[in-house]
């Protein structure tokens, strides 16, 4: 078969097909060649592709192709939706969202504290093994370098930060310890301590003490060597951290600061080579008046696109922020009676995305 029919598609992907097509398999020994099917397939919704799966042995190793996968996720329409601490004696929920990525939930029992993954699109769970006590958050991402989901919960242990990642794929079922940088932090006092992923490592906003003892530095994980990069914050840039909210901005770690009445932005473009960008503002000053005059207090909450920025008022509503054109796009307006909104926005995301050893709920 022509190699320039792949458009770009790995060449084992299409070879699944290919494979088909050399037994006479009654469905890939049509006319379309294989990455005609490949586009078909990824364009269909996810409810259809477990009887697709059924199809034949090609279509089954096809539909759970990483690749194949991603592409779909690419194509599939991303809505948000909005986290409600529930009202206990009315609500049935039993667990907490806790993360979402690819599709897959992390959730996080009332009464129990365990925790699992959950795909609601396929509806299958897999129970976690229990982290450490005391974590500032745990988080999780695909790694394309080890092919496999990968955990990570910071925790205080007797004052220290310390760090334990997780594998369902490569690890025994148990956390392990890594050795987290430190330094003596004794007698100073914590200012800001947040943990953000960009997808291909995790982020640990570290600043502590004051004055001429203040530490203000970003230690990063890489989640396919497990090897640590401390950064420093420029000196001076900050004047009070009640201001500065750590963001992913498109897979990078960023600083999103009201410092005066601007809102601007600092971009942690390299953190293997500890290379910052140059803070810029994100919406000026005159904007974030017209915003505060109409809505009340904002906050940065997520960067839902490069130029798309969503903005929090606590309890009340999120707000669309185009920085490219400098206009608000949209405001939803939030409520559910019984129920505190806090602040946090899940993708929901059709996926097929699946853990080993996860079960029908």
């Amino acid at each position: 078969m022509n190699s320039s029919l792949f458009c770009g598609f790995p060449k084992a992907l299409a070879l699944k097909l290919m494979k088909g097509k050399k037994t006479k398999n009654v469905v890939t020994d049509l006319l379309f060649p294989p990455e005609m099917i490949i586009e078909i397939l990824s364009w269909l919704p996810v409810e259809f592709h477990g009887r697709l799966m059924l199809v034949c042995k090609q279509w089954y190793a096809l539909i759970q192709d990483r690749h194949f996968m991603e592409k779909h996720m690419n194509r599939a329409p991303k809505l948000y939706t909005y986290y409600y601490i529930p009202n206990v004696a009315t609500e049935p929920e039993e667990y907490n969202h806790v993360y979402a990525c690819d599709g897959l939930y992390l959730q996080k029992h009332r009464v129990t504290n365990k925790y699992r993954i959950h795909n609601p699109t396929t509806k299958q769970v897999l129970e976690l093994p229990d982290p450490q006590k005391g974590s500032h958050g745990i988080v999780f991402s695909y790694v394309p370098s080890t092919g496999s989901y990968k955990f990570v919960s910071v925790f205080d242990k007797s004052s220290t930060e310390c760090c334990e990642v997780f594998s369902v794929e490569h690890d025994e079922f148990s956390w392990r310890t890594l050795n987290l940088p430190t330094r003596d932090f004794s007698n100073r006092k914590k200012k800001k301590f947040s943990v953000v992923s960009t997808g291909d490592a995790v982020h640990c906003v570290r600043v502590v003490g004051s004055g001429a003892v203040m530490v203000e530095e970003v230690v990063s994980l890489d989640l396919g060597t497990e090897q640590f990069f401390v950064t420093n914050i420029p000196k001076g840039q900050y004047k009070s951290w009640k201001k500065v909210w750590p963001l992913n901005f498109m897979g990078k770690l960023a600083l999103v600061d009201r410092m005066e009445e601007d809102l601007c932005i600092l971009v942690l473009e390299d953190y293997k080579k500890q290379k910052w960008g140059k803070r810029k503002p994100l919406i000026p000053s005159a904007s974030m008046k017209i915003l505060e005059d109409e809505h009340g207090t904002i906050v940065p909450s997520s960067f839902h696109q490069p130029e798309m920025l969503r903005l929090w008022v606590k309890d009340r509503m999120f707000i669309s922020f185009n920085i490219r054109t400098g206009v608000e796009e949209k405001t939803e307006r939030l409520g559910k009676e019984g129920h505190k909104l806090v602040e946090v926005l899940y993708p929901v995301q059709h996926s097929l995305a699946r853990l080993k050893g996860m079960q029908p709920e």
